[in-house]
């Protein structure tokens, strides 16, 4: 017992060390990073060094202080103000409370083009800019001038995807996808595009996709769930039922997939199956009120009026205006009058 009590001792000690050392490093790498801009404060590659370490860490907040220096210091520095750009794009997207960030994105943005035309990571964060406000034609224009300078950039292939499926030219949002995959095969987020692109078509190349995405990440709940849907809705019934219970391995308290797979248990006729599956979606989510429907109007099929009554009460309560629920109630009561 005391040899092992030393050995955890003596571990314990070490471990604690090793981590001791370890932030001490983190430390003073920032510490040194600062002593040097304190010694020149005028040196925007210093400072920059600086913001490149706290983006490493999507420490925006703090890179965007620097970068303001920077500015200050030469306000005609391209890269300044691309990475400016893109802080103030970056925190925008987690804090609804600084509104004012995405004009100051697309104020930097603009002077980064306007000073080196040739920056294509300015261009392809224009486009994300344009994205976010719902302009995909201009989005268009400035990926199109990105990759003009550089090819190779699967992600912006893959916006431009989907700013032509946003304005529903799905031909060229196939393209897109598809040269973002021919630079990086293993970008599951283009399969998973495409097979959308193909499941609104109803084309059985949805399928195809999806399993290439499943290849790649075979836990991914994307692909499982609108794969499930898609066999689902071509009555591939055990197709459906098989790739539902594989997300539900991943996501035990997926709602929408527990439903999904009530209803299919519906259409089947097993409507006592049936109603421990609305049951798990409603344990998943306690305000699904179509699942309180749903399973009323088993609970119906199977003769329990009562519960029934219930559930659609329940669904009523939680969604006052949902007519599904309001019309089996009224006819529930009209055709078993005794249990007014």
């Amino acid at each position: 017992m005391r040899l092992i009590f030393l050995l955890f001792y003596l571990f314990f000690i070490f471990s604690c060390k090793t981590n001791n050392q370890d932030s001490k490093a983190v430390k003073s790498e920032l510490v040194l990073l600062s002593e040097k801009i304190n010694q020149n404060p005028n040196d925007v590659n210093l400072i920059l060094n600086r913001v490149d370490y706290n983006l490493n860490l999507k420490k925006y907040e703090s890179a965007l202080f620097d970068l303001n220096q920077c500015l200050s210091i030469d306000s005609l520095n391209s890269r300044c103000n691309y990475l400016a750009a893109f802080c103030y794009f970056e925190i925008s997207k987690y804090d609804q409370t600084k509104s004012e960030y995405g004009k100051l994105a697309l104020d930097c943005i603009k002077n980064s083009i306007e000073i080196d035309s040739d920056n294509f990571l300015a261009f392809s964060l224009y486009g994300e800019i344009n994205i976010a406000y719902g302009r995909y034609k201009q989005a268009i224009d400035c990926f199109n001038k990105s990759l003009s300078k550089e090819y190779n950039q699967f992600k912006i292939h893959h916006l431009m995807g989907y700013a032509f499926k946003k304005l529903r030219q799905h031909n060229e949002a196939i393209n897109c996808f598809q040269n973002s995959l021919n630079v990086n095969p293993e970008y599951i987020e283009s399969y998973i595009e495409l097979a959308l692109v193909y499941q609104s078509k109803n084309d059985t190349l949805a399928e195809t996709y999806y399993l290439n995405a499943l290849k790649i990440d075979s836990s991914n709940e994307i692909s499982l769930y609108n794969l499930a849907l898609y066999y689902q809705n071509n009555f591939l019934y055990n197709k459906a039922l098989e790739t539902y219970n594989s997300l539900l391995d991943f996501d035990a308290f997926n709602a929408n997939t527990h439903y999904n797979i009530g209803f299919i248990h519906m259409e089947l006729d097993l409507h006592d199956i049936a109603v421990n599956n609305f049951a798990d979606a409603i344990y998943s989510n306690p305000s699904f009120f179509e699942s309180y429907y749903a399973r009323g109007i088993c609970f119906e099929t199977l003769g329990n009026i009562a519960q029934a009554a219930v559930d659609y009460k329940r669904a009523i309560e939680i969604n006052p205006e949902y007519n599904f629920a309001i019309d089996a109630l009224e006819n529930l009561n009209k055709n078993n009058l005794k249990y007014n």
